[in-house]
């Protein structure tokens, strides 16, 4: 999915799950899925594609930032606080440049120490840059990217209060999509910071030889530690690569014994040491800032055409549970427990919660206690319309490895994975009545204990009376169970 569209899935996303928001109406909703999934399927007639979840989700999204502009057009406003600068990349750069135009300045025009050449030390800063690189490639280091989540983050909160009621909203999008992007805008900021860093050495090179037309500049060397051979090492060292490409010497031992400034020795001319120089940052600096550069806005236009959405998120799987021909199923097999119809409807919420609002419950007949062993037959292994298998009971019951392990072998078997345990507390929280909240906690933690062991997932909650936080469960709990693809 590309930046634009997942930026408007994210929002809407945020709009539609943010408690309060009401951003939206049932029939907002309804037309805009209806209307995006004619076009997807429209379009994928056109094209003789498989139907696209990518399509779906930014078509739907669309149409609902239509909705939104029309009514809240400040927080259209304030999404564009996401939006990458596009000048950044252009003015940063030039203003570097300037300032390695402005920056080139030698003091002292009638002596200019070859240990101090002012060239040098963007070689030597450039190096160690590089190094640093390095170590963060190898994953040592946060670079900037907390900062700026945390100056976004700042710059959201103080914008989400003249938001209204969907301030809050507002705040989850922005921490959702800098989540989902830090790597996008990680690349953007590397190629700017990689091409400034470049026109600033260039700039300075630049400068460096128009003053030298109307300027004679001489180059000589003095230290109070270093010997006249560790110098000469050093250059030759610094300045071979710059040496091969202009066919200029580095200089000799007798050379810069000569070179060090005295009373009676002004400096030698420095044209040589300039083109040395020149090259040096040329050939350590300019080349590679360039080339990483480039790399960096390769990377940067692959991931903003790939911004990854998880469809395996809740939220995506009951929207694209009406992208099927046939709606997804949701298998319930009860184990030595009959469901009333308060709960048989708390069951159809739960499947409506977890694959949509056209999902089909299949309740098969009750497994009764003994029948473990024969709990497999006549269930279809490869039913694609099958989201998910639930074993359904009741947390009256204590869990038993000896029927209720036996009971998801056998399952396993049969279906080719482990189905979800769906427990259900209304029976026991009714026989508890008022004060058993400590027993129900130790039965659910038996009842937890056991799925660990038994690598299943697994939900306990009151089918009869489905909350916020129960729905917060089913989506947490059973997110192992169910399965989709990732659209980039």
């Amino acid at each position: 999915m590309n930046e634009h569209d997942a930026r408007q899935v994210l929002l809407v996303r945020a709009l539609e799950t943010t408690e309060g928001a009401d951003a939206f109406s049932d029939d907002d909703r309804r037309h805009a899925s209806k209307a995006a999934l004619e076009m997807a399927r429209w379009r994928a007639g056109e094209r003789k594609e498989a139907l696209s979840p990518a399509g779906f989700l930014a078509q739907r999204a669309q149409l609902l930032s239509d909705r939104l502009a029309e009514r809240q057009p400040k927080l259209l406003h304030a999404t564009q606080l996401l939006r990458w600068p596009a000048w950044i990349g252009v003015v940063l750069p030039l203003a570097a440049m300037l300032l390695g135009i402005l920056s080139e300045q030698i003091a002292d025009r009638g002596r200019v120490n070859l240990l101090a050449f002012p060239l040098l030390v963007i070689v030597l800063w450039n190096l160690v840059a590089y190094v640093l690189l390095a170590v963060k490639a190898m994953g040592v280091g946060q670079g900037q990217l907390p900062r700026i989540s945390r100056w976004l983050g700042s710059t959201a909160a103080r914008r989400a209060g003249a938001l209204g009621r969907s301030g809050k909203a507002f705040l989850a999008f922005v921490g959702d999509y800098t989540r989902r992007t830090a790597s996008l805008h990680g690349a953007r900021l590397a190629r700017v910071l990689h091409l400034s860093a470049a026109l600033f050495a260039i700039g300075a090179i630049a400068a460096l030889y128009v003053r030298g037309l109307v300027f004679e500049y001489r180059v000589g060397w003095e230290s109070t530690f270093l010997s006249a051979a560790t110098v000469q090492r050093w250059l030759a060292l610094l300045l071979a690569p710059a040496s091969t490409v202009t066919g200029l010497a580095t200089p000799s031992l007798a050379e810069v014994e000569a070179l060090r400034f005295s009373s009676t020795v002004p400096g030698a001319p420095a044209a040589r040491w300039i083109h040395l120089y020149a090259a040096s940052v040329g050939l350590l600096v300019v080349l590679p800032r360039l080339a990483l550069a480039a790399i960096a806005a390769l990377r940067a236009q692959r991931r903003a055409q790939r911004v990854a959405i998880d469809l395996n998120e809740p939220y995506f799987r009951r929207l694209l549970g009406g992208l099927s021909t046939a709606p997804a199923r949701l298998r319930v097999l009860p184990y030595s427990y009959t469901p009333d119809e308060a709960v048989v409807d708390g069951v159809r919420a739960v499947a409506r919660q977890l694959l949509g609002d056209d999902t089909e419950v299949v309740l098969r007949p009750t497994i009764a206690f003994g029948e473990e062993e024969r709990a497999g037959a006549g269930l279809q292994a490869q039913d694609e319309q099958v989201a998910l298998t639930f074993v359904l009971v009741s947390l009256a019951a204590t869990p038993e490895h000896e029927t209720h392990g036996t009971l998801l072998t056998q399952l396993a078997q049969a279906l080719g994975q482990a189905p979800a345990l769906l427990v259900d507390e209304s029976a026991y929280r009714r026989r508890l009545g008022v004060g058993g909240e400590a027993r129900l906690a130790e039965r659910r933690d038996a009842w937890r204990a056991f799925c660990q062991t038994h690598g299943t997932a697994m939900a306990s909650l009151d089918l009869t009376a489905l909350d916020q936080q129960a729905r917060d469960a089913l989506d947490r709990d059973l997110a192992p169970a169910l399965r989709a693809p990732v659209v980039a």
